[in-house]
């Protein structure tokens, strides 16, 4: 989790981010997301939001989102966001890894039962869902760095801000 400090109230901060986004879909993988602004995603009354880089339909997927919220303490403001995948690729993860496990319930007892030529689909089913999960952090990574740099830019364009990470 990351942390800035902003030198500015918490309702600039998030007036600010507010501004620099659009409502997206619900999704997250509409082809209508393409759009000029910084960030698609959405800000709650409590200061916690929730964002994205924009789409357009010739893009990759975004599969990174930036969770946090704004909270003041002393005479700043502190903007603690985290970053994860979106809901949507963590569900495919999973929905591949059922399939994989599946699997391995079917084939593992037909190969303990005269035919462990079996387990070479098991080996090729864990590779190729293996290799599926390579470009999506990948994409991640990317988006994340994009995220975190147009956040601190906004960020700054409010106050002086500090970064502090947590371990």
């Amino acid at each position: 989790m990351d942390r800035y400090r902003v030198a500015a109230a918490p309702d600039r901060v998030i007036d600010a981010i507010a501004r620099s986004l659009v409502a997206g879909s619900m999704f997250g993988y509409s082809f209508s997301d393409s759009s000029s602004a910084v960030f698609v995603g959405k800000v709650m009354r409590d200061g916690s939001f929730d964002l994205r880089r924009p789409r357009g339909v010739t893009t990759a997927p975004r599969v990174a989102v930036l969770r946090g919220k704004v909270e003041p303490a002393d005479g700043v403001a502190v903007v603690a966001v985290r970053y994860g995948l979106h809901p949507v690729v963590v569900i495919a993860r999973g929905a591949w890894l059922l399939f994989l496990g599946l699997t391995a319930v079917v084939i593992g007892p037909a190969s303990l039962g005269g035919a462990p030529e079996l387990l070479w689909v098991l080996a090729v089913f864990a590779f190729i869902i293996g290799l599926m999960f390579v470009p999506s952090e990948l994409l991640a990574r990317a988006d994340r760095a994009k995220l975190r740099s147009d956040l601190e830019t906004i960020l700054r364009a409010v106050g002086s801000t500090a970064l502090e990470r947590d371990a």
